[in-house]
């Protein structure tokens, strides 16, 4: 799993209110998570700009809790 997913799911939120907020469709946000699907720069931009974090960081895997 993606340290994004871990930064949303902390935050209760689901993948439309960060597709909401970030205007990226959910499905295409599920699948960055997923590893599926790798993040167009201006993806990346709005991703960083609404969790605080890194690009390098939110981007990488870290362990299922």
């Amino acid at each position: 799993m993606l340290r994004l997913k871990q930064e949303r799911l902390k935050k209760g939120w689901t993948l439309l209110d960060v597709a909401y907020r970030t205007q990226i469709g959910p499905s295409v946000i599920s699948e960055v998570e997923r590893g599926r699907r790798q993040a167009y720069p201006v993806w990346e931009h709005r991703l960083v700009a609404l969790f605080g974090i890194p690009a390098q960081d939110l981007f990488q895997e870290v362990p299922d809790d």
